[in-house]
């Protein structure tokens, strides 16, 4: 049996109609789509219409759901979106016959087969998270996490935009590449073919030319925005191509996004709002920021991430009036939903991240909320709760012992000597435990002392 495997089309109709071509020189009894039909592009009625027509077997991407979304979240995503991101996503709905919208949200968010005795699974981003984008670094420990949860002998992925094939203890993880828009700096479009049989597992990719001039003048005729052409010309994602000089949109700047005091009195409002332990907020929010710029040497980050600290550790308990157990969660949760000016959606995400992980477990990519930041972002959660956490475990009986911090680095140890007016023995205990995180994001070993004043 050979399966053309394809996906995030990205509303690229010339890339489809080119790989529908080549694969049609092969014995293909079936087309598998991984989804993201829309999005970027000038055809997404058609690509929808003609995947269709196809008779391909697919599942909803996550940028599908965003267009699927745009009326409900019209007003939010016009203040807090890049504005030619949202003129993309609302260009493609308008754009959408009601058949097509019909279609997609007919769509599963996976799918499941039985070929020559395997088993296998048709998913967008990971078995844990629409979001999380595999590529061919990926580490095994991870792979393996998403084998146990997947329970399938083949699965088949898209998101990453980027083609592979990875066996790893008799399960395989294939992704064709994205059809429309590449990110790996090859312009051409990108899917595989799949050969099953009762003995054997055989993923082929290819690269196809295609009329890429004909998709770009689509893009400047309908007057969405030049960086997407841009972006098929290159074969790079927004970030790539702005290495290149052309302009990538930015948000609309805020007047208060770094002004500190402002951005202050908002976490401490919704903080408030949520009958906060005050005391101990303070104290581990003061904690953290003096070991975040005694770490700057380690980190490199500026202001703006330390006012996201700042306002994490005012808010990383208010989830306690749901109850212990969860409420880094409901932390999280609470910040998302809530009023948090002059912060946006992506700053809010950051900030809610912080928060919840100052507890439990570590950042990890299925965890949706986390699997949706960029690589960049990721890290700067993971530095950041990493600092959270220790200062957090610094108060852990909420009685203000620590008074003041300082930390000596060596290139295989974190020593921070805490100056505390009685017994610590709780706090130390709950620093080195909770400094698991800062062991890993520094590659350090994390050593407390403490001195009584």
């Amino acid at each position: 049996m050979k399966v053309a495997l394809l996906g995030d089309v990205h509303a690229n109709l010339p890339a489809l109609e080119a790989v529908l071509a080549h694969a049609g020189k092969y014995p293909i009894e079936a087309v598998w789509n991984t989804g993201d039909f829309v999005g970027y592009g000038a055809f997404p009625d058609e690509v929808v219409q003609r995947l269709k027509e196809k008779k391909a077997v697919g599942i909803i991407g996550n940028y599908d759901l965003k267009v699927l979304q745009v009326k409900e979240e019209k007003a939010a995503w016009k203040k807090s979106k890049v504005p030619e991101k949202w003129q993309a996503f609302k260009w493609a709905h308008e754009h959408l016959s009601k058949d097509s919208r019909d279609y997609l949200r007919s769509l599963p968010q996976e799918l499941r087969f039985k070929a020559a005795g395997k088993k296998f699974l048709l998913i967008h981003g990971s078995p844990l998270s629409i979001k999380e984008r595999l590529t061919s670094d990926t580490p095994d420990k991870r792979l393996r996490e998403l084998s146990q949860a997947a329970k399938a002998d083949v699965i088949i992925c898209g998101h990453s935009h980027r083609p592979f094939v990875r066996e790893l203890d008799g399960v395989y993880f294939v992704n064709p590449g994205s059809v429309g828009r590449p990110d790996d700096g090859d312009p051409r479009a990108s899917y595989a073919i799949l050969s099953i049989t009762s003995k054997s597992i055989q993923v082929q990719h290819y690269r196809i030319k295609y009329d890429v001039e004909q998709a770009v003048s689509a893009i400047r005729s309908q007057h969405l925005p030049e960086v997407f052409a841009h972006m098929l010309l290159q074969g790079r994602n927004l970030e790539g191509v702005a290495e290149d000089g052309i302009p990538v949109p930015q948000p609309l700047p805020k007047a208060k996004a770094h002004d500190r005091d402002g951005c202050i009195q908002s976490a401490l409002k919704l903080a408030e709002s949520q009958n906060y332990a005050a005391g101990h907020a303070r104290q581990v929010t003061r904690l953290a920021v003096d070991l975040f710029d005694q770490l700057k040497s380690l980190h490199g980050l500026g202001k703006k991430e330390r006012l996201w600290l700042e306002c994490a550790g005012l808010l990383h308990d208010i989830g306690l009036a749901s109850g212990v157990k969860q409420h880094h969660k409901s932390s999280l949760q609470l910040i998302l939903e809530s009023p948090l000016p002059p912060f946006d959606d992506r700053e809010k995400l950051m900030i809610g991240g912080i928060a919840r992980y100052h507890r439990k477990a570590l950042p990890s990519q299925g965890h949706e909320h986390f699997a949706s930041l960029a690589p960049s972002d990721q890290e700067k959660v993971g530095i950041l709760a990493a600092i959270l956490r220790v200062a957090d475990a610094l108060d852990r009986t909420h009685q203000n012992i620590v008074r003041a911090v300082s930390v000596e680095i060596s290139a295989e140890q974190i020593v921070i000597k805490a100056a505390v007016r009685g017994p610590a023995e709780e706090e130390t205990e709950a620093a080195l435990r909770k400094g698991d995180l800062l062991n890993q994001v520094f590659k350090r070993n994390l050593i407390i002392k403490c001195r009584r004043i």
